[in-house]
């Protein structure tokens, strides 16, 4: 699908999001069918809808007016020797360039990161329930966040 699509996609939802609000995207988790065995990976239709990307272990973030970007996706790193097992990665770097996103992390940073990201705004669109295991992450960035807001 042509790159613009996705684009012009994710700045309707950013009008609807507005300057105070961030969207939170996870993708889909990788499902163990039995031991070592997975099923074979379909990413959440909301997260390819607005982003093109199909790799597990990412995270859109939709911040509408952020001055150093809007679009930031959080993503594995590359890594040869998980790759030759488990297909090719984009790393931060390749959803930059492949996958337009303004700004790119290793998901392992999205916990330094996004709580940052999170106190600049006053409201956050993120669908309860999917992802229960996400959902925790979430419930726990906004708590600190109050916590820290509550003892000044």
């Amino acid at each position: 699908m042509n790159r613009n699509e996705f684009t012009k996609r994710r700045k309707t939802l950013m009008r609807m999001v507005g300057e105070e609000g961030i969207a939170i995207l996870p993708s889909a988790p990788v499902r163990t069918r039995s031991r070592d065995v997975e099923y074979r990976y379909r990413q959440d239709s909301d997260f390819y809808y607005l982003t093109g990307f199909a790799e597990p272990e990412s995270v859109a973030i939709l911040v509408p007016g952020r001055a150093s970007g809007e679009y930031v996706l959080f993503c594995r790193e590359r890594d040869k020797r998980k790759e030759m097992w488990d297909g090719s990665r984009a790393g931060p770097d390749g959803a930059i360039e492949r996958f337009e996103a303004d700004d790119a992390f290793p998901i392992d940073d999205i916990d330094d990161i996004l709580p940052g990201i999170l106190e600049t705004r006053n409201r956050v669109y993120y669908t309860m329930g999917a992802y229960s295991d996400f959902d925790q992450r979430i419930t726990e960035w906004v708590k600190s966040l109050k916590n820290r807001e509550s003892s000044g």
